[in-house]
């Protein structure tokens, strides 16, 4: 457990320090730029979110799980991880096919220009090669090399956005070069690391990309799901409410994802444990694990209500003045998020027993209940409506997917057996 507290500092501490960096960025952004061209940033960020369920086929996940097969040799987790990259270079061939037919319609209905279509391929492409880099780290323990590497990608995109949005005041087209380049320039230097710590050799294997493709694409839809669940909101405001009014629910937004980077740092490190705790099918463990989620639930919860006291007062002192009416949305937002790290803490049974497809059901099912809510809430209330919709449908993606793993791989869940 030891070990366990060690990585998830370092995780949890270089998660906030990436953190921190959007959250210097933000005061900076909301006053050089105006609420619709904050909307237009929200819009680049809702198409690469989709397009990453495209590009690489959610295979990344596939390499990290790869390790933890039994008599399974470097060698081979090398060849499993080069032909992880055939799989992202075909998908990444089909996606610009697809949009070079298709991305003029799809600038026009997002409000974004075409250049950013293609520039979105680049940053999802390379995103791709960095979570590579950081999953083969999490999975060896290596958390002081992933922390470095996650700063380091924030430190970039700090500098490329200053000196594009202040310096040269490119407006948010700056926001959207400092990304890419960003992107391009740790990606790069993500897959020279793979290359020279001979994590990555390109031999094609038909049973590796049926492997991959076997944990990878069942999550695609889980993948959109999520996309349905985590972002359709924009889209749903920016078509009711205007661009105007996606800008300020994305500052709110953004700062509420703080906590979703500090919950996904604390999976990254539990993961390895807990699969190592899992693989050892003890009962006197699994009964130990099961009492520490509840206690994390017990803060989590606790967390939640403070931010309706704390939070509208801090985003007022963060933003400029023509995104205050963010205020009103951000303690409903941060609940949704507190359920969002609740999830994390039940949905590892499901990848461990590598029966991915019901999470697909359980996050189809979620995204369909927000967009239904949206639809109904947002011309109501506005973005209340659209931070409401959040809420709820991240709480019913809880308590499926709990449902759901409790179901598939036997733990002490009942109050009885915690006796």
């Amino acid at each position: 457990m030891s070990s366990f507290i060690k990585s998830s500092s370092i995780y949890v501490l270089s998660s906030i320090v990436s953190a921190a960096i959007p959250f210097i960025l933000l005061p900076i952004l909301t006053r050089y730029l105006n609420p619709a061209e904050y909307g237009q940033i929200a819009m680049f960020s809702i198409f690469t979110t989709a397009l990453a369920a495209l590009i690489g086929l959610s295979v990344q996940g596939a390499a990290n799980r790869r390790f933890f097969d039994e008599k399974i040799t470097e060698f081979e987790l090398a060849r499993f991880n080069g032909n992880c990259f055939f799989i992202l270079l075909f998908s990444t061939c089909f996606s610009v096919f697809f949009l070079l037919l298709l991305g003029p319609y799809l600038a026009g209905y997002l409000g974004i220009p075409l250049t950013w279509i293609y520039l979105g391929v680049l940053s999802v492409f390379f995103s791709f090669i960095l979570n590579i880099r950081l999953g083969q780290w999490q999975i060896r323990g290596k958390a002081k090399s992933y922390g470095a590497l996650q700063i380091a990608n924030a430190v970039v995109v700090l500098v490329f956005s200053l000196l594009f949005v202040v310096l040269l005041k490119l407006g948010p087209s700056g926001r959207i070069y400092g990304i890419v380049i960003t992107s391009l320039i740790i990606g790069a230097l993500s897959y020279f690391t793979l290359r020279k710590e001979k994590l990555v050799l390109f031999k094609y294997s038909r049973e590796d990309i049926n492997y991959a493709l076997s944990f990878g694409v069942p999550l695609i839809p889980h993948v959109l799901g999520g996309f349905l669940l985590l972002s359709v909101d924009r889209l749903v405001i920016n078509k009711e409410l205007g661009l105007e009014m996606t800008g300020t629910y994305m500052v709110a937004l953004n700062l509420g994802g703080a906590l979703n980077i500090v919950f996904t740092s604390i999976n990254k490190a539990y993961v390895p444990w807990l699969f190592g705790q899992l693989k050892q099918d003890s009962p006197n463990n699994k009964l130990s694990i099961v009492k520490k989620t509840y206690g994390y639930f017990i803060v989590l919860i606790f967390m939640a209500l403070l931010s309706f006291l704390i939070a509208p007062p801090l985003l007022k002192l963060i933003v400029g003045e023509r995104f205050h009416q963010a205020a009103e949305v951000l303690p409903i937002i941060i609940t949704g998020q507190i359920f969002l790290g609740m999830y994390f803490m039940v949905t590892n049974y499901i990848f461990y027993i590598k029966k991915t497809k019901y999470l697909a059901y359980v996050t189809i099912t979620s995204g369909a209940i927000n967009i239904g809510l949206l639809l109904i809430l947002v011309p109501i209330y506005g973005i209340v409506g659209a931070a409401l919709a959040f809420l709820i449908a991240n709480f019913w993606q809880f308590s499926c997917t709990w449902a759901v793993s409790a179901k598939l791989y036997k733990m002490p869940w009942g109050l009885r057996e915690l006796r």
